[in-house]
C-alpha cells in the first residue's frame, strides 16, 4: 500500500470513508473475492432457501432490529 494512504483515508470524515469505500468496492469483480468451497455451498444452500421459501426470509431491517434488541 502507498505509504501515508491510510492516514490520508482515515483522516476524511466518515461519509467521505463510505463513499470512498462503495467507489473501490464497484472495481473489484467476483474473481477478487476469495470464496472457500465450504463458504460457496453455505451461500449456494441459502439461496436454495431463499428461492424455494421467499415468505420465510427477513428484511434487512427487520434482522437488524433483532439484533440491536439482543445486545441491549
Amino acid at each position: 500500500m502507498k505509504p501515508g494512504l491510510l492516514e490520508e483515508v482515515l483522516s476524511l470524515p466518515p461519509r467521505e470513508r463510505l463513499e470512498l469505500l462503495d467507489a473501490v468496492w464497484e472495481t473489484l469483480s467476483p474473481d477478487d473475492l476469495p470464496v472457500t468451497e465450504e463458504e460457496r455451498a453455505l451461500l449456494d444452500a441459502r439461496m436454495t432457501d431463499l428461492a424455494a421459501r421467499p415468505e420465510n426470509q427477513s428484511p434487512w431491517p427487520e434482522v437488524k432490529a433483532r439484533l440491536s434488541q439482543r445486545r441491549r
